[in-house]
């Protein structure tokens, strides 16, 4: 090509060089500037042009530039990098630089060194990282989407809550990754609706973690979009509501059985009344009745029919924690020992039970009486489980329950206890059944009162303690029974006995004693007046506390037993009692009653053994034997 044509493509390249956006700069191998393309002024109006590169950078980029243009020389290679230096306004800016090296026969005769302003960019990726760093502070997790639903940021909160990482968590489907449950009112879709219509929704979602754990999640989502108005992001800012959640149902629950409770507990109390008067009046009148008369057998039949019904009451005050109890110092482990062994006729043979008692004594304070009433339940609950056979395990062992275990579980307390287990490895339960299974009269079996559990969780309640069960439909089921650890050392059993028993008739033993019955119920005021009358007692009838004190004071030398029922009008049997003794410190009382409110503070008197008590309902016969105990006690 001639003179002519190289002038035109000079004038080509120079023109094409000025018109690009970019800063273009020729350098000889020194770092000499040959050349500057207009698109920056300032390098035009500094006459920049015999100078050294490196002039123009600045802070330590001039140290950074040397070594780039060393670089360049020594291997003869291009490079690109990231570099600060001078905007078109004179400011201080970035740039990504290319030096490219212009080889002539074997060497560099001169280097075109380009820059692209990157400081929008630049800024932009750093507004972008300053606001990650801004989500990873928050400690809720926030979860960013495209929308694909797929995940462009992953804050530090998400991590921590759901257990994947940032970089697991980038790119996948939240929905898959999360296993998103959603509302049962409108679902997804009514998420979707509101996106679409008001740019945000909020509602509770159910998510699962890396470990498989579920959650309940409050999730405010609000909807990005790009200057066209397209969505551009789904931001969701989560709050694990799992333990409101699970403190909420405990409530509710806790709430609906103090309510089944106190109906229970107040129906029971009426009921063990009227079944008194029954089963009294029916063996009194079977007794003046001449043997094989057809109506005695009639008789029979309506009292076995009350004593029935005094059992099912029984329940009710147990589950409604309205039940007399008798706690003394035991020890657990020994006595679910104890148990174990007379219990293979509700096993049978065709279960294999295993028992792995604690290695030293768990110390309980407990009525022993009660406590084999809930291993019988449970036993018998977890037999009827397995009905082709199993293994129901018992063990007993010292758990200490601290806030962080509370936290986790909120069924529970803190504090030191006797842990009682019993699992089975039966048909299991779901959910809707578990949640319901200590409610009275619920059961799912065929035939049954649904009392049993009923009667575990309100014994267990009265003792201070909790009860919890974990099951699931062919896993088995195991329930975990808590009892507060007592500070003491058991004492051997006692074997003693009180006092020497009467000799007995057919109606029981009798006497010629005054005795004081009080007792509101008029019926069966009379019901026990007639008895005693008839055993040969002299009987002086109270209607309530207070006319029992009165009585009382007038002659307290002479009057052998007071007879007071627990719940009364004016004076309740407590009150009654401390008036007695305040008349006479040797007075003698009996107790009677089925249902044991708080107010009474009756558990006092019984764990401290100077009163004696008769549950009801009670048959005559055991009204005469208790009535001459507590005379002749000594």
């Amino acid at each position: 090509m001639g003179a002519d044509g190289d002038e035109k493509e000079a004038v080509l390249w120079r023109a094409l060089v000025e018109a690009s956006p970019d800063v273009v700069l020729v350098v000889d191998p020194s770092g000499t500037i040959l050349f500057v393309n207009r698109v920056v002024p300032y390098f035009a109006d500094k006459g920049v042009v015999g100078r050294k590169l490196w002039d123009f950078v600045p802070g330590d980029g001039a140290a950074r530039l040397t070594g780039h243009l060393r670089q360049v020389v020594e291997t003869r290679k291009a490079i690109f990098y990231e570099s600060a230096g001078y905007r078109a306004n004179g400011d201080p800016g970035w740039y990504e630089v290319r030096a490219i090296p212009v080889v002539v026969d074997g060497r560099i005769d001169r280097i075109v060194w380009s820059s692209t302003d990157v400081s929008e960019r630049r800024s932009a990726l750093e507004r972008l990282a300053f606001q990650a760093q801004l989500l990873d502070q928050v400690s809720q997790p926030i979860i960013v989407v495209d929308p694909d639903s797929r995940v462009t940021h992953w804050n530090d909160a998400a991590e921590r809550l759901y257990g994947w990482t940032s970089a697991e968590a980038l790119g996948q489907v939240t929905e898959q990754l999360l296993q998103t449950g959603w509302p049962a009112s409108g679902g997804r879709d009514a998420m979707v609706d509101a996106l679409r219509t008001a740019g945000q929704w909020s509602g509770e979602l159910s998510h699962t973690t890396r470990d498989g754990e579920q959650l309940a999640v409050h999730a405010s989502v609000r909807l990005l979009r790009d200057a066209e108005g397209k969505p551009s992001h789904g931001i969701a800012v989560m709050q694990d509501v799992t333990l409101r959640k699970r403190l909420e149902e405990q409530l509710r629950q806790s709430q609906k059985m103090e309510a089944i409770g106190l109906l229970a507990g107040g129906v029971a109390h009426d009921f063990n009344n009227l079944l008194a008067v029954i089963l009294g009046f029916s063996e009194l009148a079977v007794r003046k009745l001449p043997p094989g008369h057809p109506v005695a057998a009639q008789l029979t039949e309506v009292f076995d029919a009350a004593r029935r019904g005094g059992e099912l009451t029984r329940k009710l005050l147990a589950f409604s924690r309205k039940q007399i109890i008798q706690p003394r110092l035991l020890d657990v482990a020994a006595s679910v020992a104890d148990f174990t062994r007379m219990i293979g006729r509700i096993v049978g043979e065709d279960v294999e039970l295993v028992v792995e008692p604690a290695p030293s004594a768990v110390p309980v304070r407990v009525d022993p009486v009660q406590l084999e009433q809930v291993l019988l339940n449970l036993c018998t609950n977890a037999r009827q489980a397995m009905p082709g056979g199993g293994k129901l395990r018992l063990t007993t062992g010292v758990v200490e329950l601290d806030e962080g275990f509370v936290q986790r579980h909120p069924w529970a307390r803190r504090g030191s206890f006797a842990e009682i287990v019993v699992s089975d490895t039966g048909v299991g339960m779901d959910e809707p059944t578990r949640a319901r299974i200590f409610e009275p009269f619920f059961t799912t079996k065929e035939t049954g009162t649904g009392l049993g559990l009923a009667t575990v969780y309100g014994i267990v309640e009265q003792h201070g303690g909790f009860v919890h069960v974990d099951s699931a439909p062919g896993a088995g089921t195991t329930f975990r029974v808590y009892l507060p650890q007592a500070d003491a050392s058991v004492p051997p059993p006692s074997r003693s006995t009180n006092g020497q028993p009467a000799k007995e008739t057919s109606a029981g033993p009798r006497g010629h004693e005054l005795v004081i019955v009080a007792e509101d119920e008029p019926s069966l005021r009379a019901l026990v007046t007639t008895t005693l009358s008839e055993l040969g007692y002299r009987v002086i009838a109270a209607g309530d506390g207070e006319q029992a004190v009165h009585e009382y004071a007038q002659r307290p030398d002479e009057i052998a037993l007071v007879l007071l029922d627990v719940v009364m009008p004016r004076l309740d049997a407590r009150q009654a009692y401390e008036r007695l003794r305040a008349i006479r410190a040797g007075v003698r009382v009996l107790f009677t009653t089925g249902y044991a409110p708080s107010s009474t503070r009756l558990a006092e008197l019984l764990q401290s053994g100077r009163v004696p008590i008769l549950e009801k309902p009670f048959t005559p016969q055991a009204l005469a034997v208790k009535v001459r105990a507590a005379i002749d006690a000594p």
